[in-house]
């Protein structure tokens, strides 16, 4: 992108959002957290524990109100935004999930797949929807690493949930002017995409950067949204959920050993879920150990594996990340791992207890869905047994005795009876 802040002649920043004290050295988004907490790290490891901090605002309904979040500092607006640009399934279900979906102008990625990682868990809930097919997007269909800055200006998004640390690196590539543009002409930036796994984000941004866990995250978009008691409905029946699942884990050493991974063509890609950063907030609370410890090369999904591996990693369990948004690709994905020579050799394949795994970036209601799920599938003597995936296209039927939260009270909170 271009390094001249001036050569769109686009509407200028709305007045009613705008940037508080985030300007320093010249520089927009200096990377201040403006909240208090300069600390590196506030993901929760334990089991089933993660510590959440309710939104603060308090102020009336006329009256402007300031949001702070690492990086982007201190945000402040008039008024509630109307219309917002959500780039992940985190800040869109979070929308959603506190009564604004129809404030959502665009997402980000491959809308079917966008599309199918939401509606795999809305379709079990009586009148909670999200209509994307109809939403813009701002990554060109065949370039999905390529943010297409026009867009921007077409939507003309009272804010946009999305990460600027992220954009500075090197997945976009755009320059500190080209953040600096759309943040002025159009509106602010709010994410914090580096919490998903706590990784480091760009040298810009990387001394004061603070990571969040999943709900003191959800908690910042619901104070953009000033829905404080929603937040704290939905917070609560977290809370709730996991102290159930806390209550009825089995001890350490009968708890199986877990797989999560990325499958094509006889290759395995493992994920580390023991690390910290939200993207594991339905896994971590299970308490369970990576398979792929005890192997050669490690957890880590910079390597891959093929079936001589699983034998070796000899997991008790196997789960297909972002595999409920995967539809018939599982289902026949699936059936071949299973058929393979090797499977009597893998104890998770032996006994068919390969099952798809949510997508981490997950808001209030995906987290409820993918915390019962994963429950249900690594510890069903506890919690009941896993349905199973059905067609692929919905969440499946679970008996309202066997649910581990109330579906109701989330339809109820969605429309504002909490």
């Amino acid at each position: 992108m271009s390094d001249d802040p001036t050569q769109h002649t686009g509407p200028t920043r709305r007045e009613y959002v705008k940037y508080g004290g985030a300007v320093v050295g010249g520089g927009l988004l200096a990377g201040c957290s403006g909240d208090g907490e300069s600390e590196a790290t506030r993901t929760t490891t334990g089991t089933a524990t993660e510590t959440t901090t309710a939104p603060t605002t308090d102020t009336p309904e006329d009256d402007s109100y300031t949001v702070s979040m690492s990086p982007v500092g201190e945000v402040t607006f008039e008024r509630v935004p109307t219309s917002v640009l959500t780039y992940y399934p985190i800040s869109a279900g979070t929308a959603v999930a506190l009564g604004h979906g129809d404030s959502i102008t665009a997402i980000g990625y491959d809308k079917q797949l966008f599309g199918d990682t939401v509606d795999y868990y809305y379709d079990s809930l009586d009148s909670v929807s999200f209509d994307w097919e109809k939403l813009g997007r701002v990554t060109p269909s065949d370039n999905p690493n390529t943010l297409d800055e026009e867009a921007f200006y077409e939507l003309d998004s009272d804010v946009h949930f999305l990460d600027p640390a992220l954009l500075r690196s090197g997945a976009f590539g755009w320059s500190e002017r080209d953040v600096e543009r759309i943040a002025s002409n159009v509106g602010p930036w709010f994410g914090n995409y580096y919490s998903r796994t706590n990784a480091q984000p760009p040298e810009p941004y990387r001394d004061d950067y603070a990571y969040y866990d999943l709900w003191e995250y959800i908690g910042k978009i619901a104070a953009v949204f000033r829905e404080r008691e929603r937040y704290r409905a939905f917070e609560s029946m977290h809370d709730d959920l996991l102290a159930r699942i806390a209550a009825d884990l089995p001890p350490e050493s009968e708890r199986p050993t877990v797989a999560i991974v990325a499958y094509s063509n006889g290759t395995f890609w493992p994920y580390d879920f023991t690390h910290d950063g939200y993207l594991w907030a339905h896994v971590r609370p299970m308490g369970v150990r990576n398979a792929f410890e005890t192997v050669e090369g490690g957890p880590s999904a910079d390597g891959s594996y093929d079936f001589e591996g699983l034998v070796e990693a000899q997991p008790d369990v196997m789960l297909r990340y972002w595999g409920t948004a995967l539809g018939r690709t599982f289902v026949d994905g699936r059936e071949s791992v299973l058929d393979h020579s090797l499977a009597s050799e893998v104890p998770a394949l032996r006994d068919e207890r390969y099952y798809p795994s949510g997508h981490g970036m997950q808001g209030p209601i995906m987290n409820l869905f993918n915390l019962e799920m994963t429950a249900k599938q690594l510890y069903p003597d506890r919690f009941g047994e896993w349905p199973g995936y059905g067609d692929g296209n919905a969440y499946p039927d679970v008996p309202a005795d066997e649910r581990l939260f109330d579906r109701e009270r989330v339809t109820n909170i969605v429309a504002g009876e909490f």
